[in-house]
């Protein structure tokens, strides 16, 4: 299996993961601006210049679980970054990158074929955040305000491509046991939250994930339940 990532720079484009739709495995589609960029539900991710927006295409079988292709992108992610030394550098289920309670990083993964995952990757690094408040749900931060000297986007985009084919490579070897141990120390102190489904809002501290990635929440009795990831619409933090 290829690991060397061929990359397509663009100068501003409406998604990195339409662009990508073009492109094999392997390529990561790089953009300075990206005017209509998106997350999780179809919420508005906002690209403006300055920030690491791109989109990293991976290779798929058909009985790939890809599923959980969001959590082996989150811990290529936090490993790709804690290489800086950030404080309170985590991960909030099932696809959002954080430094305590403000957002850095988001991930979407789609499949826009049978032999390709895209993981899209928006991180903020030199772009303003101020510009973002009260457009987006979390506060944000930015990479050069935790990093005394913070790589240029080229070496970020090259650092978490390295990571991500690692935690690839790691996920086709061993499957989610593999990288479970590096998820469990990634979600930070164990917090309030509230999963909520279709039909009930099930509350409880987050204690982790199973292998399948449904996140497992510690009831006020001391029991613990895993609710089926794909049934949850959000993971919401009580703090």
């Amino acid at each position: 299996m290829s690991s060397e990532w061929q990359v397509v720079q663009l100068q501003e484009c409406s998604s990195t993961f339409t662009e990508a739709r073009k492109y094999p495995a392997w390529t990561v589609v790089n953009t300075l601006r990206q005017s209509n960029g998106r997350g999780r539900f179809n919420r508005t991710w906002f690209g403006e210049e300055g920030g690491l927006w791109a989109t990293y295409n991976l290779p798929l079988q058909g009985d790939h679980p890809w599923g959980v292709m969001p959590l082996v992108a989150g811990a290529a992610l936090v490993q790709a970054l804690g290489e800086l030394g950030i404080p309170g550098l985590r991960l909030r289920w099932p696809n959002d990158l954080l430094v305590g309670r403000s957002k850095l990083a988001g991930i979407l993964v789609e499949r826009p074929r049978a032999d390709i995952a895209a993981v899209g990757i928006g991180l903020n690094a030199f772009n303003s955040v101020q510009s973002l408040r009260g457009r987006t749900k979390d506060h944000a931060v930015r990479l050069a305000d935790l990093v005394p000297h913070c790589p240029p986007l080229p070496e970020l985009r090259a650092m978490v491509a390295r990571a991500l084919a690692a935690a690839f490579a790691t996920f086709m070897q061993q499957g989610m046991a593999g990288l479970m141990p590096l998820l469990d120390r990634a979600w930070g102190a164990s917090l309030p939250v509230v999963a909520v489904t279709d039909d009930a809002r099930i509350c409880g501290f987050f204690a982790g994930i199973t292998e399948d990635g449904s996140p497992i929440l510690r009831r006020a009795d001391g029991t613990r339940m895993t609710v089926p990831g794909h049934t949850v619409n959000e993971l919401r933090e009580l703090v």
